[in-house]
């Protein structure tokens, strides 16, 4: 009779357990070279910047920064537009808890709020979706890095 109400209460316990995943922080970040970038915070409007390259051998090669929102599982941008070439930096923000963000063809991993760089070395459209398992709208969290 024991069993029953133990069983219960592990399932609660369970079902509370990924529910809250969404509502933790988490700070670590990992950054592997490949390519990225974006700049748009959850609160406000998509944003990029680029600046030109110094470097003589990759004349159109420009600096892409990129801020990625994360919240309510899903990401303020659906697309990040880069041209082959450029130096990407992809910061990810999240105000509601633990996402995170993965371009597995770039090797490229952020597990909570932080920031990755790479080079887009290859043309063609790329997944990215959240590294963290966030709760029960976590496939949704989905979007496409363009890279012309």
């Amino acid at each position: 009779m024991k069993r029953k109400p133990m069983l219960v209460l592990a399932v609660f316990v369970l079902i509370a357990l990924m529910v809250s995943a969404c509502g933790s922080k988490n700070n670590s970040s990992d950054t592997a070279s490949g390519s990225a970038a974006s700049s748009p915070s959850p609160s406000s409007s998509p944003s990029v910047s680029a600046t030109s390259s110094s470097s003589p051998s990759a004349s159109s090669a420009q600096q892409v920064d990129i801020k990625l929102g994360a919240k309510d599982f899903e990401y303020d941008q659906k697309q990040i537009h880069v041209k082959k070439g450029d130096k990407v930096k992809i910061t990810l923000t999240s105000d509601d808890g633990g996402h995170g963000f993965t371009i597995p063809d770039y090797n490229v991993t952020i597990n909570g709020n932080g920031s990755a760089e790479f080079t887009a070395d290859k043309a063609g459209t790329f997944e990215y979706h959240c590294s963290v398992m966030c709760g029960s709208g976590h496939t949704k969290m989905i979007g496409k890095l363009i890279v012309e």
